[in-house]
């Protein structure tokens, strides 16, 4: 018994020393280098295939390093085996020596463009597969010049916006994947929003790839390190500074004036109101639907749930946070972004936020107001418009000698004063509101550039050097901020 169980403790550190070590064992065989980079095109997955579309391949096992050689048209098909091998298949025929937890797919060094295609897509460069505990990670590895080819026609995919925007997003986006690396993991991005868009070469455009060559190789540093240089779609007339949506408070991220934001409403619209609706956008909810909104919340997140009961209705505020201490303030925001939304229901409120509030609601933005939709709205001796709690036949109002009073009594309607002239109201209307209306502003967190922001400055003759001082530096040209070659 005390055998048995040595031997499986012996061979449970072997199975953690290969996995730790797993990584180091092929590490000189992994393209690496400052402008490297390594994309998750897909993670979590099964069984999935790849196909050597154009050029030559080696295919290497990064635990035993075996190697083989793979060329174009083959299909490969590669399967989890447990939660730490793998089983591959070249034209349905099993390839033998390819059974670790990394298998690479390496660019062979011939000069002509290598192409692999995954889920339809084609892609440069090469692939690293990773068993992740039974599942699949698909990683592309390539030079970061090439992955911004895939990048820009998705994130600035505008054929007619002017070199100095495209060149604006090419370094952006060049910094912000340069800023991602990190060697503790196996990856340093995702392919989507999460981090930045990528469509690898099926993506690639003609009319961006002279911006990303006339800037290869620049990137943003402030105080000399590399920027996180976080952009949007549309700031809606007005940047965010990044403690007001994340936690860290960036000198380099903070609020700024986007007047430009508002190009998109000079542009053709497409069927949907796009791109005009990046900037201005509205949004209805019932209250039985927001109540669904929270059932949907607390069915993800088990460790801060909403438990108020019947929502009856939602509040915003718009409230800084302080940058060291990081709590919230009395202070509005520039922006006018919502920063806490309260949610009220018949047992109770519970409050959300931050990206919260936008991730809940299901908004493009948090730079919103909200307005109660049906029920019986009045202004109060504060100035401040809500509600009213009640049917107006039940109602009091301050009569002119300062006390309350009941509202004509003896009369079943009443006439009031409205933004559209007098108005005659029946008594019995509805008090409580039956939904809210959002009317909205900008689409993402609005952290940094705006990118439609950048395309109106240039096309008002702004060079991408001024876009960037102005989006991550507040225009102030003090020298902190500069643009510069990563070598």
């Amino acid at each position: 018994m005390k055998l048995r169980k040595r031997l499986s403790y012996i061979l449970i550190m072997i199975l953690l020393t290969q996995t730790l070590t797993l990584p180091v064992l092929g590490e000189a065989l992994v393209p690496t280098g400052p402008d490297m980079v390594r994309i998750a095109l897909k993670t979590g997955a099964g069984t999935s295939e790849l196909k050597i579309q154009q050029g030559s391949y080696t295919m290497i096992d990064l635990m035993t390093q075996f190697s083989t050689s793979v060329e174009s048209g083959s299909n490969l098909l590669v399967s989890p085996v447990g939660s730490l091998n793998l089983h591959l298949e070249n034209n349905g025929n099993a390839v033998p020596g390819m059974t670790g937890t990394y298998i690479l797919i390496k660019q062979a060094d011939t000069g002509e463009t290598a192409l692999i295609s995954f889920n339809n897509k084609l892609y440069r460069g090469s692939m690293m597969i990773e068993n992740k505990n039974g599942k699949l990670n698909i990683i592309n590895i390539l030079d970061v010049e090439h992955y911004l080819y895939g990048v820009l026609p998705k994130e600035m995919g505008i054929s007619t916006a002017p070199q100095e925007a495209l060149k604006t997003q090419a370094i952006v986006s060049r910094t912000y994947a340069l800023k991602q690396k990190n060697t503790g993991v196996s990856y340093d991005m995702s392919a989507t929003t999460s981090s930045q868009v990528y469509g690898g070469y099926s993506a690639e455009a003609d009319y961006t790839k002279p911006a990303i060559d006339a800037t290869r190789g620049m990137a943003i540093f402030y105080d000399q390190q590399l920027i996180n240089a976080y952009f949007c779609a549309n700031a809606g007339g007005y940047t965010e500074s990044s403690e007001n949506v994340w936690s860290s408070g960036l000198n380099y991220a903070k609020s700024v004036y986007s007047p430009y934001d508002a190009v998109v409403l000079s542009k053709a619209q497409d069927g949907t109101g796009w791109p005009s609706s990046s900037y201005q956008w509205e949004k209805k909810y019932t209250y039985a639907q927001l109540q669904a909104l929270v059932s949907e919340w607390n069915a993800s997140h088990a460790n801060n749930p909403i438990n108020v009961g019947t929502v009856t209705g939602i509040q915003g505020k718009a409230l800084s946070y302080d940058p060291v201490t990081k709590k919230i303030t009395t202070q509005k925001t520039a922006s006018g972004r919502i920063t806490e939304l309260d949610i009220i229901g018949t047992a109770g409120i519970a409050s959300l936020y931050k990206e919260d509030v936008r991730s809940f609601l299901q908004l493009r933005s948090t730079l919103f107001t909200l307005t109660p939709e049906g029920g019986t709205l009045v202004r109060n001796g504060a100035g401040i418009t809500a509600t009213l709690s009640q049917p107006i036949s039940s109602a009091k109002a301050v009569a002119a000698y300062g006390v309350a009073a009941a509202i004509a009594p003896n009369q079943s309607k009443i006439s009031i004063v409205t933004a559209d002239g007098i108005q005659t109201m029946d008594k019995s209307a509805a008090a409580v509101s039956t939904g809210v209306i959002i009317s909205g502003r900008g689409y993402g967190h609005g952290v940094g550039m705006s990118q439609w922001g950048a395309i109106g400055m240039a096309e008002a003759g702004k060079t991408c050097q001024e876009i960037i001082e102005y989006y991550y530096n507040q225009g102030k040209n003090d020298g902190r901020l500069i643009v510069r070659s990563i070598s």
